[in-house]
């Protein structure tokens, strides 16, 4: 009995890990690229298939989801809202698309996939003046 239950919660973590990636295969195990200018400004995104999320920045904990649209759910003690946008499952490895729906004000944001991880992430967007 306890080796079914072990192999059904296995099977269920894989299937869940499946879903998950299901429309986001083209990001999941490489480095998403956003470019927030043109000065080069921005960061790195780690998608994992098991549904976590961090990034170049340091924030680590999120999770996302992908159903028609990709929504990143930041740590329930970031204090931060699901943030929901537009994703390219067509988008090829070493390809590039521009996109304004990820951001209030209509800035236009670059984003590339990059073939695995471990590369230089770009410089960090400067904090807005107070």
């Amino acid at each position: 009995m306890k080796k079914w239950v072990l192999t059904a919660a296995i099977l269920g973590v894989a299937a869940s890990g499946a879903a998950y990636a299901d429309g986001m295969d083209n990001a999941v195990g490489n480095t998403v690229r956003i470019l927030l200018n043109d000065a080069g400004e921005g960061f790195d995104v780690y998608f994992d298939a098991n549904g976590t999320y961090s990034d170049s920045l340091g924030r680590t904990g999120a999770t996302w989801a992908y159903d028609e649209q990709l929504c990143i759910t930041p740590p329930a003690d970031a204090g931060a809202e699901t943030n929901c946008g537009p994703w390219n499952e067509d988008l090829a490895v070493g390809g590039s698309w521009q996109t304004d729906a990820w951001s209030d004000d209509a800035q236009m944001i670059t984003i590339t996939i990059l073939e695995g991880r471990g590369h230089e992430a770009p410089t960090p967007p400067t904090p807005p003046a107070e």
